[in-house]
């Protein structure tokens, strides 16, 4: 008898881990529709509630291109690292060329996500529902970031609000 409860509890601890692992990040989407008479549409708000369960920081922010089948470094080299315009991010924030400037999605824009806080994506979409934002919105431990990034990244460049509104075209 004992070395069937043995079996069962050594089949089941993958599974609960697995389970645990999956509830690390929770992330919840909740979307509202209704009819605007001022601008004669259908507006949709759709919120991205991201929980951290974890008890280490995530970061996140809105990629310029659909994330796809991107590997964490690929999306991470492609935001701090990839020339946009005349400098990457990284290149802004040791030039500190960001210390004066607002937050720009797909640029500048990184939102730390600490243990037990939660952040908010709201969407705000007109006619259709759509998944522009959804397929480019990143999540990444903070740690393997700035491992790849071999720095760490100074608070003074994170987002601070608990949520943030993105408008589709």
């Amino acid at each position: 008898m004992k070395t069937k409860v043995h079996i069962l509890l050594l089949t089941l601890l993958p599974v609960v881990t697995a389970c645990n692992a999956q509830r690390q990040i929770h992330i919840d989407t909740v979307a509202v529709s209704y009819y605007n008479g001022i601008t004669d549409k259908n507006e949709i708000i759709e919120e991205y509630l991201i929980k951290n369960n974890s008890n280490e920081d995530y970061l996140t922010w809105v990629s310029l291109e659909p994330i796809n089948e991107r590997t964490d470094t690929e999306l991470v080299h492609d935001y701090f690292k990839k020339r946009k315009d005349d400098f990457s991010l990284i290149e802004a924030m040791f030039e500190n060329i960001l210390d004066e400037q607002p937050t720009i999605i797909g640029y500048s824009f990184i939102k730390n996500i600490k243990p037990g806080e939660t952040f908010s994506y709201y969407i705000s979409q007109n006619e259709t529902v759509s998944n522009f934002y959804q397929e480019r919105i990143v999540l990444i431990k903070r740690k393997e970031v700035e491992q790849y990034l071999r720095m760490q990244i100074d608070d003074k460049y994170f987002y601070e609000s608990s949520s943030i509104i993105l408008t589709e075209k």
